[in-house]
């Protein structure tokens, strides 16, 4: 669920994941070493070719330049590269999916990433996880990825986004769903005779009980590991 909604089309969607929040400890930490291995094996290529991709280039050379010049900049600031995104051989906009751990950033710059590059933020808990999805001047797209039912209430609750999923990936909603979101992302604006309607805004969401991610099949465009 993670790959697809990071790096899937490339990471240019706009509901795709640009930060991964994280909790300090072991259990953090098996996420990130099981996303490493996920991402190594991600096949990169044409539409075309054989074995199916998982994702091809980005738009053009200079939106590939956007997005290493944006990772250079994160880790100016104090990020550490778990994979930097590199410009690969065969083209100008094939770009290899990077992960950079952008903890250490105090005062971090917000703006999207277009690309596929996903940024790990950890946290103490629950509530400082909450806080740091609602630091951005966007929101369109929110999800969490949890068994407890409780925990993604709250976080339904309190999230300052247009969508928020629960155990399903943040790309694929319907362009039907009212998903703007009231921040930069969406259009929450009051104004002259709409200005009632303005005062509230839905919320769409994608909800599955059950965190089914170490069971379920990589997707297509996935290395297979032998047994």
């Amino acid at each position: 669920m993670i790959i697809q909604s990071a790096f899937i089309t490339s990471g240019q969607r706009c509901t795709c994941a640009r930060r991964l929040i994280l909790p300090f400890g072991s259990e953090g930490d098996q996420v990130i070493d099981a996303l490493v291995a996920l991402m190594d094996r991600i096949i990169i290529g044409a539409w075309d070719e054989t074995p199916e991709p998982f994702m091809g280039p980005v738009i053009n050379a200079s939106a590939a330049d956007r997005v290493l010049d944006q990772s250079a900049r994160l880790l100016a600031a104090g990020g550490r590269a778990i994979r930097p995104p590199v410009r690969l051989e065969r083209g100008d906009a094939f770009l290899a999916p990077g992960l950079i751990d952008s903890t250490p950033i105090t005062a971090p710059d917000d703006d999207e990433i277009f690309g596929p590059v996903l940024q790990i933020i950890r946290v103490a808990d629950f509530d400082a996880a909450i806080d740091r999805a609602n630091e951005t001047r966007f929101g369109l797209a929110a999800g969490l990825l949890s068994d407890d039912r409780s925990l993604y209430d709250r976080f339904h609750a309190r999230a300052r986004a247009g969508i928020v999923n629960w155990n399903k990936p943040l790309t694929g909603a319907s362009s039907a769903a009212p998903f703007g979101g009231i921040g930069d992302s969406g259009n929450h604006r009051p104004s002259a005779y709409y200005a009632a309607d303005y005062c509230a805004y839905p919320v769409a969401s994608l909800e599955q009980d059950e965190d089914r991610l170490s069971a379920s099949a990589p997707p297509k465009g996935i290395k297979q590991e032998k047994a």
